[in-house]
This record gives structure tokens, C-alpha cells and sequence, in this order.
């Protein structure tokens, strides 16, 4: 069955949906003519004043119907957020795979930055923090993850770490990875310490100088 189209005209009646959709939030249906014409977050509803006897345009509906879209993807936008920080990247293509236009996109993501909720240079010093305090990476294995989350070159360089906080991360990736190392020894323990943290993006100059420092630690 082919949805049915809005339509524009004199409302007759605005009711409260019982079972809005949670992350859509209260949200109101219109009926112009006792017919149900669309339905509308009770925030845009407010806003524009809906009630009976009140005519729509079309531009009044068209108009209506354009805010509405773009908070509902405004919320979709902030319930992603919710679970943990994103980039702009991020929150692009997750609001492109509900196949909302590039325009109301723009939007959402401006709104987004005007209230610091979205600004990739933070994010970037986020993850990397992240990274150093959980899960060790090396330069090289952070530049990548930021890359694939469309944090830009510039503001990927200026999160990374120096080389000293880089080298305190790879003896402490060589801490956590301890008994792993405590079965070798001599060259063979270096080698494959060095191994291991080359897989986590160290250089291998980091690495050497990391292994030493772990090694005489452990000694």
C-alpha cells in the first residue's frame, strides 16, 4: 500500500501519539478535514503553533515537515553520541545511512559544532588519551584508526604523542604483555617484544628503546 502523501488545508484536530518512538521523543499526529495529514515532534508542533482551525500552506507544511526531518536526525545524531565520541565523519555516514539529504546533514552537523558536541580535533586527543591509558598504540597504528574516522592530517598530527609519551607507551604495551615476553630470553625475547609492538604501530627506533627500558625494569 502506497503511504499516504501530507497534504495541506485546516487542521481539525493535533493528538498525542501513545507509543512515540522512544529516541524519537513525543511526537503529535495531524488531521486536516478529520483526515490524518502527517505526524510531528511536539517540539516543532509547539513551535509553529498547530491547532485546530489553524490553514497550513503548502510552504507552511513544506516548512513543518523540513524541521521535523532535521530533528529527527538531530536525535539520531545525539543518541550515537551518547555511547561514546565521534567524528564528524562518523555521524555523516551514520545520517547518510538513513538516506538523509546532504543538506539536512550539513545542518545537523553544524548545530552539533555550535554547541561543542562535535569538534574532531578533541576527539582525536580523546582516542589517542584512550589508547595510551588502555590499549598502547604507536604513531603509527593511531594515525591510521583516526584516518579511517575522517579526522583530517592536521588535526591528527597535533593529537599524537611526543616521543617520550609515545616510548612510556610502548614499555607499557611491553608491561601488559609481560608474561607473554617471560618465556624467552636474551635476543630472542628483544625480538619478539619488538615484534609485538610494531603490530601496535611502534617504530622500531621506539621499540628498541622501549624493550631496553622494560628489560631493566624487569631485571
Amino acid at each position: 500500500m502506497t503511504p499516504k502523501q501530507p497534504f495541506a488545508g485546516t487542521i481539525s484536530a493535533v493528538v498525542a501519539q501513545e507509543k512515540a518512538r522512544r529516541h524519537l521523543g513525543a511526537r503529535v499526529n495531524v488531521f486536516i478535514a478529520d483526515k490524518f495529514s502527517f505526524a510531528v515532534s511536539a517540539d516543532v508542533a509547539f513551535k509553529h503553533g498547530l491547532c485546530p482551525d489553524l490553514t497550513l500552506s503548502e510552504d507552511d507544511l513544506a516548512q513543518i515537515l523540513r524541521e521535523d526531518g532535521e530533528a529527527k536526525a538531530l536525535q539520531t545524531a545525539l543518541n550515537f553520541l551518547a555511547v561514546r565520541a565521534r567524528s564528524r565523519e562518523e555521524i555523516r555516514k551514520r545520517l547518510a545511512r538513513d538516506e538523509w539529504s546532504e543538506t539536512v546533514i550539513s545542518r545537523v552537523l553544524e548545530r552539533l559544532e555550535n554547541v561543542q558536541l562535535l569538534d574532531d580535533g578533541a576527539f582525536a586527543r580523546g582516542h589517542v588519551e584512550n589508547r595510551s591509558r588502555f590499549r598502547p598504540r604507536g604513531a603509527g597504528m593511531l594515525k591510521q584508526e583516526l584516518r579511517q574516522k575522517g579526522v583530517t592530517k592536521e588535526e591528527i598530527e597535533a593529537a599524537l604523542p611526543d616521543a617520550e609519551s609515545e616510548t612510556q607507551n610502548a614499555v607499557l604495551a611491553l608491561q601488559k604483555a609481560a608474561r607473554r615476553l617471560e618465556k624467552f630470553e636474551g635476543r630472542e625475547q628483544q625480538n619478539k617484544a619488538i615484534e609485538l609492538l610494531a603490530r601496535r604501530g611502534f617504530s622500531y627506533g621506539i621499540a628498541k628503546t622501549a624493550f631496553k627500558i622494560w628489560s631493566e625494569d624487569e631485571n
